[in-house]
């Protein structure tokens, strides 16, 4: 395969261009050229720009049935349904994976060191896998508060940052990957209690459960706006926004928010516990507390309802978190 090297430089770069992602790691073997190429962060920008960067579902599966805690990634193609795994998550036994989420070109993984003083209350960390390396690395150290687990909401930014704030006192703090940097930002308004957290239209929302509210941040102002009327649905527990929408989705089923009337309505019966969004769809799964046996179901805006997709059996692993890539 030497001869592609001899090629001109642009007409190697563009083959190198359109291999697709589960066919990289063998190319960099053999090819030093193509390895300094695909490793270099334009290159996947690249990639996304000429629209060659395929979509693929990131699956953070953890091994509970045996003595030392096993965390892995898996690649999922939902096109011709197979799967890679990646290499295991770094973690040690008194760490808990507890969400997944795509950042440019790298697979950031929020996990907690549990302490002993408290069951729900540890220390966060960030696991980062670059995907042009296929490394993983520590983030850098999580700022002085200590969010609840069960309660707190986190969420990635398009620009590339990830936010937290809610579930005790008042703070909040964003993460740059990039520049592996944290940063404090100003208290929120009011203490959120259990919330959820998701970016829409570059505006980072707080949504609080019952009486909470929702507290908006503006990242260019800097700024709290509170927003009193408006609150997670029963029995939902995760929030995201995808085709425009403000989608809920847990034990009550999945739901779309209507801003001028400020209810949400019914979109599926479903009781999906992951979802994030694929190409012109919502990606789900169904169950997370039993090992061994998931459901994958595909949600299109406007249909009558989900169409199951694959089930996923393996009896060791447990279903965690979910994004795209």
């Amino acid at each position: 395969m030497n001869f592609l090297e001899e090629l001109p430089e642009q007409i190697f770069l563009d083959i190198l261009l359109r291999v697709p992602y589960k066919s990289q790691s063998n190319i960099k073997q053999l090819l030093k050229a193509a390895k300094e190429k695909m490793e270099c962060p334009d290159f996947y920008q690249d990639r996304i720009k000429f629209g060659l960067a395929k979509k693929y579902i990131c699956l953070l599966l953890s091994d509970r049935t045996s003595s030392q805690y096993n965390a892995r990634i898996s690649i999922y193609d939902p096109v011709d349904q197979s799967c890679k795994l990646l290499s295991r998550i770094p973690a040690n036994a008194n760490t808990t994976v507890y969400k997944i989420m795509n950042v440019n070109h790298k697979i950031v993984v929020l996990a907690f060191e549990r302490l002993a003083f408290g069951r729900f209350y540890a220390t966060p960390i960030f696991l980062i896998y670059d995907l042009l390396s296929s490394t993983w690395k520590y983030g850098a150290k999580f700022p002085s508060f200590r969010p609840n687990i069960k309660g707190f909401s986190c969420c990635a930014s398009p620009d590339g940052t990830i936010y937290i704030a809610g579930a005790r006192d008042r703070e909040a703090a964003v993460y740059k990957v990039d520049e592996d940097k944290w940063e404090l930002l100003p208290e929120m308004h009011q203490e959120m209690g259990s919330c959820r957290g998701v970016f829409i239209e570059g505006m980072f929302y707080v949504i609080g459960f019952g009486n909470n509210g929702c507290q908006r941040f503006d990242p260019s102002t800097r700024v709290w706006t509170t927003i009193i009327n408006m609150s997670m649905p029963h029995s939902c527990s995760i929030v995201l926004y995808a085709f425009g929408q403000l989608i809920a989705y847990g034990g009550g089923g999945i739901k779309q928010y209507d801003w001028q009337g400020n209810v949400w309505r019914e979109l599926d019966t479903k009781k999906p516990f992951h979802a994030t969004v694929w190409c012109d769809r919502i990606f789900f799964c169904t169950s997370i507390c039993t090992p061994g046996h998931l459901q994958f179901y595909v949600y299109k805006p406007g249909a009558a309802s989900s169409e199951r997709l694959i089930s996923f059996d393996d009896e060791e692993m447990r279903f965690e978190s979910i994004d795209t890539i």
